[in-house]
């Protein structure tokens, strides 16, 4: 007998724990039936920063290649026929020289009159009117004709080119690299990749092309072709000696400070000129900053100089408020708050 009945409270005790732990499971005790869910274990809070004194260089580095410099076109100023040429094709020339002789042929009406004594009618030929105009040579180089001898011109017509065999360093930067060298030098340092030891070269040029007639040439690096991207341009002098396609990179130095008050790029609303930060007047209270107007002077990416309307040690926000708002505005620009890509949307 004690045999059995042992199994079965066994069993019995099986049965009563299996059914506890099923109520517990799916069946709750009553009470307070709000679920707590997992408790956070860190809290949202508005990041700020502090104006500090430091030290602040915009420098550039743009990435590029040596490019020929484009032929330079020489036209035609006479609606006439060409003449002659004073030099020959391939010739060197200078800056001035001429190079092609046109000329116009008008005939003119023969004087007519009544002989007084005869009464008779007569006509007196008359010599043609012939106008000369010259085509000089737009610039140094190696000159070549569009035309030949006894062929008719018109004004503005293409009618010589002159290579001038020189060099530059081309590159691109975006538009908000440009509000970065609004105040550029006159000059770059030229890095070659394999080349001599970094040189200088003289008259920079940042943004379109100069507005001198070109004939076409292989300088494809010189326009962007997404119509965002801006040109920088630095001569390269004969002295040094470079080959089109070499990769360089153009070093821009647009000016540095020490002792400046800089705060990151992030807590300004605007990159250049004048800008607006969010000052922290409570510190308990963050989220209720003042906007305030101050002028801004050497950017380089990363801080940027306030050189008026705040003080050292004053904390303001990190980040300018709603910037994650993405803003808009006319495609292919910028304003003094940001720039905007083709579709018009604000680079980010």
């Amino acid at each position: 007998m004690k045999r059995y009945v042992l199994p079965t409270i066994k069993i019995l005790i099986a049965l009563v724990i299996a059914v506890a732990l099923t109520k517990i499971a799916f069946f709750p005790a009553g009470g307070d039936e709000t679920a707590t869910g997992p408790v956070p274990s860190y809290e949202v809070t508005t990041q700020t920063t502090r104006a500090v004194i430091g030290d602040i260089a915009n420098t550039v580095d743009v990435k590029g290649q040596v490019v020929e410099d484009a032929a330079i076109q020489a036209q035609a100023t006479l609606n006439g026929v060409v003449d002659s040429f004073d030099v020959a094709k391939g010739a060197y020339v200078t800056a001035g020289a001429p190079l092609i002789y046109l000329k116009k042929v008008e005939p003119q009406e023969p004087l007519r009159g009544v002989d007084d004594e005869t009464g008779e009618p007569f006509e007196t030929p008359r010599a043609d009117k012939v106008t000369w105009a010259t085509v000089y040579a737009p610039a140094d180089g190696i000159v070549s004709y569009n035309v030949i001898e006894g062929q008719d011109t018109t004004i503005g017509m293409v009618v010589a080119t002159v290579s001038p065999g020189t060099y530059s360093a081309v590159g691109t930067i975006t538009p908000s690299q440009q509000y970065q060298l609004t105040n550029a030098p006159s000059t770059a340092m030229l890095t070659l990749e394999g080349g001599p030891a970094p040189f200088e070269c003289q008259n920079l040029t940042i943004g379109t092309k100069t507005q001198t007639q070109r004939a076409n040439s292989t300088d494809t690096a010189a326009t962007p072709q997404d119509g965002i991207s801006v040109e920088v341009r630095c001569p390269i002098a004969s002295s040094q000696q470079v080959f089109p396609g070499l990769p360089v990179t153009i070093g821009i130095d647009a000016g540095s400070a020490t002792g400046a008050l800089i705060v990151p790029v992030t807590a300004v609303e605007g990159s250049t000129t004048t800008g607006n930060v969010w000052v922290v007047t409570d510190p308990a209270a963050p989220d209720l900053a003042e906007k305030r107007q101050v002028t801004l002077g050497i950017n380089d990416g990363v801080s940027i100089q306030v050189t008026d309307g705040l003080s050292e040690g004053e904390e303001i926000l990190l980040f300018v408020p709603g910037k994650d708002v993405v803003r808009t505005g006319e495609p292919n620009t910028c304003d003094q708050y940001a720039c905007y890509d083709e579709n018009g949307k604000e680079y980010l």
